[in-house]
């Protein structure tokens, strides 16, 4: 494990055991929502089980909470154990099913050809640019073929990008932010076009791309974040 990760576990681990589910949303991304919206509510019921649904960085499950509750098939990996307990006992509660693993985004335990779809909700951004372009391939390799893949994911128009006060990692990566309320841990932007070259490169077709931008700060910070649907060829 690179020192990297090894930083963001720390980070998440601290975070979760002493906040616990609070730590992170309780609701679903609702760019995330419009993709299955897209993709999979039409589905009856009786064949949304069928569906194994990936969510890489679930941490406390606020997302793979609606996808179990909708029917599908749910599984969750996260590097935090404390994260994966939280949802494991969240699920008992509610009383759905979930299948959930702690483990490295960059070696997943997941035999080839698995999942029907994958989704990464501001996760793989906390890898840097070499882990980040190993994820991918990970991604391509668990998924089946035809199988679609989401991400919503930090955009390099973003103004916290160019701060100037910026710890530099890689040319994707910044360690860590000084003149910023964001968790202080490294966090990677691409362009679109970027992102969606190296889904390209690494077998995937794009089906939709999107660029939107909301404020922070009472509108005195820009981020844009990046929302790609892609389907492994």
């Amino acid at each position: 494990m690179s020192e990297i990760i090894k930083k963001i576990k720390k980070k998440y681990e601290d975070g979760y055991k002493y906040r616990g589910l609070s730590y992170q949303r309780r609701f679903p991304n609702e760019e995330l929502c419009r993709f299955f919206g897209r993709n999979f509510f039409l589905l009856k019921k009786k064949d949304r089980k069928k569906i194994k649904i990936l969510e890489t960085g679930c941490g406390t499950s606020g997302n793979l909470k609606m996808i179990s509750e909708e029917g599908f098939s749910a599984f969750g990996i996260d590097i935090s154990k404390e994260a994966i307990n939280l949802s494991k006992n969240l699920f008992f509660k509610k009383k759905l099913k979930g299948n959930f693993q702690v483990g490295d985004f960059t070696l997943m335990p997941y035999k080839k050809n698995f999942f029907n779809c994958i989704v990464d909700v501001f996760s793989s951004c906390s890898l840097d640019r070499k882990n980040g372009e190993i994820y991918i391939k990970e991604v391509e390799r668990i998924l089946k073929k035809n199988g679609k893949f989401f991400t919503y994911f930090p955009s390099k128009k973003s103004d916290m990008f160019h701060q100037k006060s910026n710890k530099i990692y890689d040319i994707d990566t910044i360690e860590s932010f000084k003149k910023s309320a964001f968790p202080n841990h490294p966090l990677r932007f691409m362009t679109i076009n970027e992102y969606c070259n190296l889904l390209k490169k690494n077998s995937f077709k794009i089906n939709y791309k999107e660029e939107i931008m909301r404020t922070y700060f009472s509108g005195k910070e820009k981020f844009y974040f990046l929302i790609i649907e892609a389907s492994k060829k």
